[in-house]
């Protein structure tokens, strides 16, 4: 295949000049579309070689109808939009792009935690109206508070510290980490169950997948603290929202700050107009800095793919793979 011909496909909803640069230095056309899995995108994927992508889904009758295409990059951290399954059985390469915002991530957690524990948002509209300071915005301090963490990954183990910071006790969950990474971030490992029931603030750090989706529902809410906040900046499918609601509108929980969604943006405003729930439209990730690191990392991904190497950060190992044909 003539590398002059290879053709990167970006659908995200911002980009920067420099990853086109990079890529276009390779001899490779680079075209940018919409952050939306429409008709366009199922037309300029088909013969593309390689997609760098945000959040729209990538599923098996994408990748089927694009017979050139090596390499699917993820614009982030995340990639259960897209079919890993269907890639690795085509032999396309599927890829992120770990660690680029995982300050990012973990200070807007404390950010979250921050404006709920002092009546940040509410102290600002209530100016606004005219008024003044009232015993009803009276928050807490942090020092000597329960934090639970589950998944202590880069966020979380950047989370850890930031906890450590403002003096409280961090108890963390995430059986796939060594006992040295917990000593390193200051946390106490504990049961799932243990980080849940004795949490004054709970934070979720893992990925989706089939373990994690819904993790948080009825039983775990049950647990919590009456005077607890859950807090959820890492996918939307981890926690139940119907079963957050409930425990909400019961009192089982004191309130959530919630950054991610099931369906995004979400139609059911549930969550978005609950008086005990700060929300926020997926923003955890997103710097200037951050941002900048993902796109030259996605596209630093493809560059691999498309001169016959395997990338650093592929998350599959595909059969057959494409990209270590000749053709």
């Amino acid at each position: 295949m003539n590398q002059r011909k290879k053709k990167t496909i970006i659908s995200a909803a911002s980009w920067h000049p420099d990853q086109v640069k990079l890529l276009e230095n390779m001899g490779i056309m680079v075209k940018v579309i919409p952050d939306k899995a429409d008709a366009l995108f199922h037309a300029e994927v088909r013969d593309s070689n390689a997609l760098i992508v945000g959040l729209p889904p990538v599923a098996r009758q994408t990748m089927e109808n694009s017979p050139h295409l090596v390499i699917v990059a993820r614009h982030g951290v995340g990639y259960d939009n897209i079919d890993v399954d269907a890639a690795t059985d085509l032999g396309i390469l599927v890829t992120n792009t770990p660690g680029v915002n995982s300050d990012a991530v973990a200070e807007f957690t404390f950010g979250l935690l921050l404006a709920l524990v002092r009546q940040i948002p509410r102290g600002w509209m209530e100016m606004k109206k005219g008024g003044w300071r009232h015993p009803q915005y009276w928050g807490m301090d942090l020092r000597g508070k329960t934090l639970g963490i589950i998944g202590l990954g880069r966020i979380g183990s950047r989370v850890s510290k930031l906890g450590v910071a403002f003096g409280m006790i961090i108890l963390a969950c995430d059986p796939y980490i060594p006992d040295r990474n917990f000593r390193d971030t200051g946390a106490q490992p504990v049961s799932k169950d243990q980080a849940i029931s004795q949490a004054d603030f709970l934070t979720l750090h893992t990925p989706l997948t089939e373990e994690t989706r819904k993790m948080i529902g009825s039983r775990e809410l049950a647990m919590m603290k009456p005077t607890a906040i859950l807090i959820n900046t890492s996918r939307g499918g981890v926690v139940d929202d119907k079963a957050l609601i409930k425990a909400l509108d019961s009192g089982a929980i004191a309130g959530a700050a919630i950054d991610v969604f099931e369906e995004e943006p979400p139609k059911d405003r549930g969550l978005v107009e609950h008086p005990k729930v700060l929300t926020t439209p997926h923003l955890a990730g997103l710097t200037t800095e951050a941002m900048y690191r993902m796109y030259m990392v996605a596209s630093q991904q493809v560059a691999y793919a498309l001169r016959g190497e395997r990338p650093p950060h592929a998350v599959n190992e595909p059969k057959n793979p494409r990209y270590l044909r000749k053709d």
